[in-house]
């Protein structure tokens, strides 16, 4: 051993040229370019898939009364009104934080050893660009999670400050929740997490408060009938039932990238590589049985966008031995999953603008159950009505509409509410 060895050696260092796990590597100018190209094409997948969806009505859980709130205040998700108000619309907020958590995905796993290779799978991955072509918050609340995830990394004060920001994406949309994992990289952002629980655990009642016989606002736990597991064998339930249903879940959803990712986080590192660090690799660990218990909790109420906030983060470990040209393989089941409910959507609403793409149909995907949860039959004439009531109703009328699955009669009466707040709307059976 050299001498500068045993100084290094009793200085606590590695020797010179030796991997660090401590340290946190340089961005050099090939990881810009790197970046850049990621960033571009994660917007164009992005903004190609929101013109293939077509326009009319707003697209997404709640959109319409999302956008309606910036006028009306009152909403569950106070975040996400403000995310829409600057931004201007709902699905215009979901294209820009949906393309720039990618970059931000990149960074995470660059600072924390895990390279940014995984962020090329998220590009591309199929539940990570429809919910950014979306009028919902899924992407608005993921890209405050990740943000804060990559605060985090920049030093200790920051890791407070990233946790505590990354934690309020539960005010944009809960449904990013499971990402919360990523702040294990970072465990000291947990701290910064935890001291908003003060304010933010009132959105995150139904994972440890479920209300019985109430819906997905209040209880996380159809599957053990609203009650929150306190036995063994509850969780052993829920478990074992998530694996049962990830295991039957269609190709295009990803969930093989969930066993990839534990591959990459046991893989061993190429030589001379720097080390990731074992808790590091392990983080990955908790975002799998999350992952799992999500595919077990929700039941026959499962949507295939919940799992996007544990399999976006999940990438990154996945990257560590999935080559990044091989990311591209993701798009055909993207494109198969934005032409088929495009298609349908332009069947089912037929005032909406759809453009005349031919329609990939492998793999196939369900479009009733994307389309049901998103939107209603005839919901941009149903807009369209709404003006014409709003200039042709008399002043202090009332109008009556037949409620509709989800509350979709809203497509309706929310815009009919900004622009008339004098006509009394009553909903009927």
């Amino acid at each position: 051993m050299t001498a500068a060895a045993l100084t290094a050696s009793g200085s606590g260092r590695p020797p010179d040229g030796a991997p660090s796990c401590a340290s946190t590597p340089r961005l050099t100018t090939v990881h810009l370019v790197e970046m850049v190209l990621l960033t571009v094409f994660a917007a164009i997948l992005r903004w190609a898939a929101a013109w293939g969806l077509g326009e009319g009505a707003p697209f997404g859980p709640d959109g319409t009364g999302a956008e309606a709130a910036v006028h009306l205040g009152q909403h569950l998700y106070p975040l996400h009104i403000e995310g829409i108000r600057l931004a201007g619309g709902a699905r215009t907020l979901s294209l820009w934080t949906g393309t720039l958590t990618v970059p931000l995905l990149y960074l995470v796993g660059h600072r924390n050893r895990l390279t940014g290779h995984g962020a090329w799978l998220a590009a591309a991955l199929p539940l990570a660009v429809y919910p950014s072509a979306l009028s919902a918050g899924d992407a608005p609340a993921l890209f405050l999670v990740t943000l804060g995830a990559y605060i985090a990394t920049l030093g200790r004060s920051a890791a407070l400050a990233g946790g505590a920001l990354a934690m309020a994406s539960v005010a944009v949309k809960p449904i990013a929740a499971p990402a919360l994992m990523l702040l294990l990289l970072r465990p000291l952002s947990l701290v910064g997490a935890a001291m908003t629980l003060p304010v933010t655990a009132q959105w995150l009642e139904p994972l440890w408060a479920p209300r019985d016989r109430s819906g997905l606002l209040g209880s996380w736990w159809p599957q053990l009938g609203n009650a929150l597991p306190t036995q063994p064998a509850d969780l052993a339930r829920v478990l074992g039932s998530g694996v049962r249903q990830l295991w039957a879940e269609s190709a295009w959803i990803g969930v093989l990238l969930a066993p990839i990712g534990l591959l990459g986080a046991l893989f061993p590192r190429p030589r001379g590589a720097p080390s990731v660090g074992a808790s590091r690799r392990l983080a990955v660990l908790p975002l799998v049985l999350v992952l799992i218990g999500i595919a077990g909790a929700f039941g026959d109420r499962l949507s295939p966008r919940y799992y996007a906030a544990a399999l976006v983060p999940i990438t990154l470990w996945a990257g560590l031995i999935v080559p990044r040209p091989l990311g591209l393989v993701l798009v055909v089941p993207t494109v198969a999953l934005i032409s088929q409910v495009g298609m349908y959507r332009g069947e089912m609403d037929r005032g909406v603008r759809v453009p005349p793409l031919p329609m990939l149909d492998i793999p196939r995907v369900d479009p009733r159950l994307l389309f049901d949860e998103s939107s209603t039959r005839d919901a941009t004439l149903m807009r369209l009505e709404a003006h014409r009531l709003a200039e042709t109703l008399p002043p202090d009328a009332t109008y009556e509409i037949r409620r509709r699955p989800h509350g979709r009669e809203g497509e309706l009466a929310w815009p009919l509410r900004v622009a008339r707040p004098d006509v009394r709307i009553v909903v009927t059976d």
